[in-house]
């Protein structure tokens, strides 16, 4: 039993390691080629005007390809954690707070209102800190990048929140257009980015940690409210 138990185990790390490696060529592939093509086409620009916006295109292409090479590293080091398990207790107030100082750029295209509320006395689950944080990040990238026009908030409980009646919860809130609720649930699978551009994978990470955590996300939507992505964990 225990020698079938860890082929087992090791046919799935082996799965995963074989699928992280064909996802990553796959994506890697094309925003390389267009990468090249750029710099090719600004080594013959003559046009000092039309030099500029190439070389801003390869500014562009090359942070869309380390965001996603991040992406991809940040995916695999979820997956290990995850069978890991070494949980401990983790203060979703301070790890909220953090996650949104570090995750909101200091210069930004437009002008975003950004908002913490939480309780005073610590909101503590038993928790991975580091996939936590990761997924929480992606889920504010998310929202700053695609979703939020005006404003953006983070909010932290520990009590009721409407369908969730026990456990903690972090919501993530803009008042931007949101996922359409036909396209939600594939949301959460990796490499689709729906009508929105990005790579597909930060709701992908997020679903994978609150999966270890016994937990889900939760998406809602309302005219005066704005769309919400929340975290939810059991009591």
């Amino acid at each position: 039993s225990s020698i079938n138990l860890f082929m087992g185990r090791l046919a799935g790390r082996i799965g995963l390691m074989q699928r992280f490696i064909a996802d990553a060529a796959h994506q890697i592939r094309t925003p390389l080629a267009a990468l090249d093509a750029q710099v090719e086409l600004l080594g013959h620009e003559a046009s000092a005007e039309r030099r500029e916006q190439q070389l801003e295109r390869v500014r562009q292409r090359t942070a869309e390809l380390g965001r996603l090479t991040n992406q991809l590293l940040n995916h695999a080091m979820v997956i290990h954690r995850t069978e890991i398990g070494a949980f401990a207790p983790v203060d979703l107030v301070e790890l909220a707070r953090t996650v949104l100082a570090a995750a909101v750029p200091l210069s930004f295209d437009r002008d975003v209102r950004i908002a913490f509320e939480a309780p005073e006395e610590p909101v503590t689950i038993q928790g991975d800190a580091v996939s936590l944080r990761e997924a929480l990040s992606n889920i504010i990238h998310n929202a700053l990048v695609h979703g939020a026009e005006t404003r953006l908030s983070v909010r932290v409980g520990g009590g009721p929140d409407d369908s969730w009646p026990d456990g903690a919860w972090i919501e993530v809130n803009d008042d931007g257009p949101g996922i359409p609720e036909a396209d939600r649930e594939r949301a959460l699978e990796p490499f689709h980015s729906g009508s929105g551009a990005g790579t597909g994978l930060g709701l992908a990470i997020a679903a994978e940690v609150m999966k270890a955590h016994r937990g889900r996300i939760a998406f809602r939507h309302d005219p005066e409210n704005g769309f919400s992505v929340v975290l939810r964990f059991e009591a």
